[in-house]
């Protein structure tokens, strides 16, 4: 809802997608191989953190593509905007699961160390938008630069403000996790 945002969401939204995607195909490495990938329809364990995470990105994916089609159709019709709006509602709270999902699968590794804190999930959203914000920058400076698309000096400026305050609390947030382990 913050109006000088908007003119960065259709990036955002496309880069959100390419992301999502690339997470999904580290879904199918985990799977050992597209091949098994029927195996997920057929015989979905909901006990496995792996059936977790390919419905948290199935669901996160689905919502990328409605916004996608409903943010690049609404210039005509404001009927559609109603409904931008509505997907945008749930568009954050399953990107927090699917953040939140990978958090759980990597502190039930037990091999791995410091990776076991319940504040693990927190961890991984903070740096999710770090590493989301940070490529959103880098793509718009890159766009500007190759004249493909035109952004402002402030609002890249207010972006780059947002990224060190998330950054900030992604430092607090390791540093807690330093300290408790």
């Amino acid at each position: 809802g913050i109006k000088k945002y908007k003119a960065v969401a259709l990036p955002a939204v496309i880069l959100s997608l390419v992301c999502i995607c690339c997470a999904g195909i580290c879904v199918l490495v985990d799977l050992g191989g597209i091949q098994r990938i029927w195996r997920m329809f057929t015989g979905l364990n909901f006990l496995s953190p792996l059936a977790w995470d390919m419905i948290v990105i199935t669901c996160y994916l689905v919502i990328n593509l409605v916004y996608l089609y409903f943010m690049t159709s609404s210039k005509a019709d404001p009927s559609k905007v109603a409904v931008v709006a509505i997907v945008s509602r749930f568009a954050l709270p399953v990107a927090i699961l699917v953040h939140s999902v990978t958090a759980w699968i990597f502190g039930l590794e037990v091999a791995r160390e410091a990776w076991h804190t319940a504040i693990l999930a927190p961890i991984f959203v903070a740096s999710a938008l770090d590493s989301g914000l940070a490529l959103l920058v880098l793509a718009l400076l890159g766009l500007r630069a190759r004249g493909v698309f035109e952004t402002t000096d402030e609002l890249l400026t207010s972006l780059a403000g947002l990224l060190c305050t998330c950054i900030a609390v992604d430092a607090y947030f390791i540093g807690c996790e330093i300290l408790t382990t």
